[in-house]
């Protein structure tokens, strides 16, 4: 994949991502910023949609990374907001924890027998398999007979026979969390509006991104400075989120995400250097302050 295209989608992926957790900051229900979920990651899409019809690919790798790598990671933000728009659509009110927790699993049940009915692609995608990537992510007219759901977009020209299942792979993943994450406060009292965050709560808030705060998360699990270099990444990030006030949800995909990046891959991190930087010239300039 040329280094110009790929830096286009890294540069208009980190657009959407800035632009869906500012929603996620302001308050509102979850119905309304999966909505609105929905619609930015839609526009991104389709620009991107536009940029492929428009310049295509130079070769076949390009074009299978395209739709095996690339594509899922914004098509699966549809998929999951569209999920919990649904959900939360038709989530039954002022019923007892019995129930709500009945209406919680079968989603859970749902999602399980979708892996279930396509474990063998399940299995391909996540052991690194390629031997029938120019079957599976190859854009081929004859290839299209198969359904998808209303959030998928149908166009030949933008979709092969399984990119659309890799992302919701992707997507299932971040929505099981989401639905045991709704379990897990069933009865606590806790407003149960998933991403959005209680802007009340007492203590330090993170208020960055938490694609930042998934940098230092790393970083800190990397330089092995804590309990001697023996704690692990998701003790690490389950701890300062706890700490900072905010849901990280996959943390794991943010990193997936990082790493794509071709150019400041530790954005946070060399702004951390630089504001601490002139923070100490600052002092030394102004030693009374």
């Amino acid at each position: 994949m040329q280094k110009q295209r790929y830096s286009m989608y890294v540069s208009l992926h980190s657009e959407m991502v800035v632009e869906l957790e500012r929603l996620e900051k302001e308050e509102r229900s979850i119905i309304e910023y999966a909505r609105r979920g929905i619609d930015t990651v839609k526009l991104a899409l389709e620009r991107l949609r536009k940029h492929v019809i428009g310049n295509g690919f130079t070769d076949e790798d390009s074009e299978i990374a395209f739709f095996k790598e690339v594509k899922p990671s914004f098509m699966s933000k549809l998929i999951f907001f569209r999920k919990v728009y649904d959900l939360e659509v038709k989530r039954p009110v002022l019923v007892d924890k019995i129930n709500a927790e009945k209406y919680f699993k079968r989603e859970v049940k749902k999602v399980q027998k979708h892996y279930k009915r396509h474990a063998d692609l399940y299995s391909y995608y996540k052991s690194g398999q390629t031997i029938l990537d120019k079957v599976y992510f190859l854009r081929r007219t004859g290839d299209m007979l198969f359904a998808v759901d209303s959030y998928m977009i149908v166009d030949a020209s933008f979709q092969t026979l399984h990119d659309s299942t890799i992302s919701e792979f992707i997507a299932y993943e971040s929505y099981c969390e989401y639905l045991y994450r709704q379990l897990s406060m069933l009865g606590t009292g806790q407003p149960t509006l998933g991403f959005l965050q209680n802007q009340s709560v007492k203590g330090l808030r993170w208020t960055g991104s938490k694609t930042a705060l998934t940098e230092l998360i790393y970083a800190l699990y990397s330089a092995g400075v804590l309990n001697d270099g023996n704690a692990d990444v998701k003790d690490i990030a389950a701890d300062l989120s706890q700490a900072f006030n905010i849901d990280l949800g996959n943390f794991y995909r943010t990193f997936q995400e990082i790493r794509l990046r071709k150019k400041d891959r530790v954005s946070f991190l060399n702004q951390l250097i630089d504001r601490l930087e002139n923070r100490m010239d600052y002092w030394d300039e102004n030693p009374k302050q």
